[in-house]
């Protein structure tokens, strides 16, 4: 691995990456729906909105519940979301050695940090809630720069601040929007086996490393 032995900083997506968000979005996105009086949606299939930011998620999950334009049902559905995400948002929980590798790179001196296309408020609420942004150097999320994931502006936003060059870095997701602004971006791109990938595959020439766990990123790079 001897590719990986000039990274001096780690970029990670949150939702599908660092956090299983979905239980608690999916939830969200119900309360929502029975608000406006329309059908429900399984959670496997609010899974498929989640990682293009909340208000994809919010207008999709909406298309999919009345088959109608969701422009007509948006502002006042946006408002509802926000309402009943805010109350629960910070709930979510680590996938599995997450926390304890964090700590660890944490302690190899690793610049690190999260860049998501969640909304401030809620990436601060879960970071917070969770004492992960107490080992972040920079949190980027979705309405920190102009532009969302798939485009580079936030990776290299983060980067930029950290005084970090693309090929020093590696930026962590779960999905083809974490790998197009990675490869976009000039960072190395690992991938977890595990996420929210929109029914599209993240098998890409562009992933540097595929990894069978999060754990393994602490003995691939040292």
């Amino acid at each position: 691995m001897g590719k990986f032995n000039n990274i001096k900083a780690i970029l990670f997506d949150l939702d599908g990456t660092l956090f299983e968000t979905a239980p608690e979005l999916a939830e969200a996105v119900n309360l929502m729906l029975k608000d406006l009086e329309m059908a429900q949606l399984k959670t496997n299939e609010i899974k498929r909105f989640i990682g293009r930011g909340a208000e994809n998620l919010i207008k999709q999950s909406l298309k999919a519940s009345s088959q109608k334009d969701p422009t007509l049902f948006f502002a006042n559905a946006e408002k509802l979301f926000a309402h009943h995400y805010s109350l629960i948002s910070a709930n979510s929980l680590m996938y599995e050695g997450v926390e304890e590798s964090i700590i660890d790179l944490k302690a190899k001196d690793f610049l690190l940090g999260c860049v998501t296309n969640k909304p401030a408020v809620y990436t601060e609420a879960l970071m917070n809630h969770s004492r992960l942004s107490d080992f972040m150097d920079i949190i980027v999320s979705g309405d920190t720069t102009e532009k969302k994931k798939p485009d580079p502006l936030p990776i290299l936003y983060a980067l930029n601040q950290l005084n970090i060059e693309p090929k020093d870095a590696i930026m962590v997701g779960d999905s083809v929007v974490d790998i197009e602004a990675g490869f976009a971006a000039g960072t190395y791109i690992f991938t977890v086996p595990y996420g929210y990938q929109f029914g599209e595959s993240i098998i890409s020439d562009k992933v540097d490393y595929a990894m069978s766990n999060f754990s393994e990123l602490t003995q691939i790079i040292n």
